[in-house]
């Protein structure tokens, strides 16, 4: 009797402490859906965004995306003005190996739109176009690029503001690596 309840209580302790390690222990690696802070107003800010693909959690035959997200606002005059304008971001994806970058072909909406209607366009130019996805009466959803991380591994997306855009000045922007928006796939 006693044996067995040494035996009983070591499990678990064993079974608490690993638990207590698992939970208090952080992430290995951030994978997409990651947010981070930008500032668009500005020409010259930029930013970098390091993730993992890892097989199981990562759909790797549907592309990810890089996304602008921002408070929806008054009577839509950012909104507008993305749709009326042609405002230009510079943005690189990498996948990391060995210690080189590897760079990714990016695609903005009109390359993937082009693409798909027959053109003859030159992926990964490293200039994109925003182009306003959606909003849902809080947030507005842009499109920056879309990729194809095809490889479990480590990547980099760097954006760099091309222009000064006074449009997003005092705008709270957000940049979101995702999964690419609702494209029926």
């Amino acid at each position: 009797m006693t044996n067995r309840l040494f035996k009983a209580l070591g499990i678990t302790i064993g079974c608490m402490v690993g638990t207590l390690a698992a939970a208090s222990s952080p992430p290995r690696h951030p994978i997409p859906p990651i947010t981070k802070p930008y500032a668009m107003d500005k020409a010259g800010n930029v930013a970098a965004i390091d993730f993992w693909v890892e097989k199981g959690k990562i759909d790797t035959r549907r592309r990810l995306m890089l996304a602008l997200d921002f408070p929806q606002t008054e009577k839509g005059a950012v909104e507008d003005a993305i749709q009326q304008q042609s405002l230009p971001i510079e943005v690189q994806v990498f996948f990391e190996e060995g210690g080189h970058r590897v760079p990714v072909p990016t695609e903005d909406n009109d390359t993937i739109l082009a693409t798909a209607y027959g053109a003859a366009v030159k992926a990964d130019n490293p200039m994109a176009h925003l182009h306003l996805y959606a909003t849902d009466g809080k947030t507005s959803n842009v499109l920056i690029a879309g990729f194809r991380a095809t490889h479990d591994g480590h990547y980099v997306a760097v954006i760099r503001t091309t222009q000064d855009q006074p449009v997003f000045k005092d705008i709270k922007t957000t940049l979101r690596v995702d999964e690419f928006y609702n494209t029926g796939e």
